[in-house]
């Protein structure tokens, strides 16, 4: 990013933080100065973020010292084995020779995973520092086996966080950027703020290219964890006499090789003899009449904000364990984003839906259902997505100056992502040790990155403009056509079995 030295000077420092990534991604030397707390726990790959340490390093170099010992702590936490307590969901008491043992009263580190507000005058007094990290920790389950751990604030108060190692979050963390922007244009519209549409987002930061620490997102459960969990799920307790879960998706990957009518037949099949139960989430979550109206109205919202945000975006991969709810708002929060910008359409078994409104997702809006605040909620956040196209085009253009791999889908990430879905429990043949070997295998295929970059941006500019299907569409028309795209029992039987898309 070039400027005249004389009026680079001018601009506040602060002003640059919404647009760290892109920033990082046209790294020069003269992002520096006052953003310390801010700049610090970010990965730049350039010479230049050295200087910027460097700089950083010379006015505060206690600061430094200590938040490079925090995160190879957490790298070394992340990529730690805990595979012998994989079926362990206790506590367990971290080793002593791990180094975040030993941390304490970390004074000149906040805690990363807490939002700081930006204070223009680059003067942060009061903020919440690491005290110490308690002494034991849980395994969140999935493949990897994430870790679970306390960390405790100079305040006194607990923050969950999630250590995630053989995993790269900075497509996770540029998401929750894109999010907290949408978030900004929302607010910014009168419609859209008297309704209170928002994403709720979460703190994502990356430590390596396979590391990273997230916020635990406290008083959320999947969605999935609700509807079918095998002991206590909502489709067990108030349709007993229904077909299981299990048997839904064994029906479903029975025919996953067949026709597609033969797909379709079955899945009709199976919503016969599975009916959605969603709508009583709320009414076991809240008692009193008033609440539980101002909650399933709060749900209504989220789910037209997030689909619509969702779509713009392409993101995929909804699955039930990928989409929490708020146990105390009702609001849905997006976690594990990975795939995106239409990459699942390019998986083995293609993803067939804009977003995810299956019969209990829309179950769980009353008797209404897509109709009314749903309807009118999507067509307003759509609006104000059409009339934002600059500033969108311009957060997601940091594809075009960043590595794409991590972005585009490849066999060997297309196989973990829906392997992982037809088994969590039981699939070892993911990403490990041998990465390296199986990405220079896949660096023979001929793909020029910047061309697919170019390509999600041009189809990013089309859904911007309402071009559906090489038609031009008003926002009614727009959101009309992808309510019915992503109901459509078809498409919804055309979809990997363990995106249970009859849940």
């Amino acid at each position: 990013m070039m400027w005249p030295q004389r009026d680079g000077m001018k601009i506040p420092s602060y002003k640059f933080l919404p647009l760290m990534y892109q920033l990082a991604a046209r790294m020069g030397t003269k992002m520096m100065g006052g953003l310390g707390f801010h700049e610090v726990l970010n990965n730049d790959r350039t010479e230049a973020a050295n200087k910027i340490i460097c700089t950083i390093r010379s006015r505060r170099p206690q600061m430094i010292r200590s938040v490079e010992t925090l995160c190879d702590a957490y790298i070394i936490l992340a990529n730690f084995d805990a595979t012998q307590w994989k079926t362990q969901r206790k506590g367990i008491k971290i080793p002593a020779d791990q180094p975040i043992t030993k941390l304490k009263n970390l004074e000149d580190v906040i805690v990363p995973t807490m939002e700081i507000k930006v204070d223009p005058t680059g003067e942060y007094g009061n903020l919440v520092t690491i005290q110490s990290f308690k002494a034991e920790f849980r395994l969140a389950g999935g493949v990897n086996l994430p870790k679970i751990i306390d960390c405790v604030g100079s305040d006194g108060k607990e923050r969950r966080q999630l250590v995630k190692g053989r995993d790269d979050l900075r497509q996770d963390a540029v998401m929750q950027q894109v999010f907290q922007m949408c978030n900004k244009l929302l607010q910014r519209n009168t419609e859209t703020r008297k309704r209170k549409l928002t994403i709720c987002t979460y703190k994502v930061v990356p430590l390596s290219q396979r590391s990273g620490v997230l916020e635990w997102c406290t008083g959320t459960i999947p969605i999935g964890e609700f509807l079918v969990n095998d002991e206590h799920g909502a489709h067990r307790r108030y349709r007993p006499k229904d077909i299981s879960a299990y048997q839904c998706q064994k029906k479903m990957m029975d025919v996953q090789k067949k026709s597609y009518e033969e797909k379709y037949e079955t899945f009709m099949d199976i919503c016969q003899k599975f009916q959605p139960v969603f709508r009583y989430f709320c009414m076991e979550k809240f008692l009193d009449p008033a609440v539980w109206f101002e909650k399933r109205l709060a749900y209504t919202r989220s789910v037209a904000t997030s689909s619509i945000v969702g779509y713009i975006l392409g993101l995929g991969d909804r699955h039930v364990q990928n989409i929490l709810i708020n146990e105390q708002s009702a609001e849905l929060v997006h976690i594990d984003l990975g795939v995106a910008f239409e990459q699942g359409k390019i998986l083995p078994t293609p993803e067939t839906v804009p977003f995810r409104l299956t019969r209990d997702i829309v179950d769980g809006m009353g008797i209404t259902g897509v109709e009314g605040v749903f309807r009118r909620c999507c067509e307003k956040t759509m609006e104000v997505m059409r009339n934002s196209q600059e500033t969108l085009l311009t957060i997601v253009e940091v594809l075009l100056y960043d590595p794409l791999f991590d972005w585009t889908m490849n066999p060997l990430k297309a196989l973990y992502l829906q392997q992982r879905l037809e088994d969590e429990t039981e699939f070892h043949s993911t990403p490990n040790a041998d990465d390296q070997e199986c990405k220079r295998s896949l660096s023979e295929i001929d793909q020029s990155f910047n061309k697919v970059a170019e390509r999600v941006l041009m189809r990013l500019q089309e859904k911007l403009k309402g071009v559906e299907e090489r038609t031009v569409l008003s926002v009614g028309g727009q959101v009309n056509l992808l309510i019915q795209q992503a109901m459509d029992p078809k498409n919804l039987s055309r979809l990997f079995p363990g995106w249970k898309a009859w849940v």
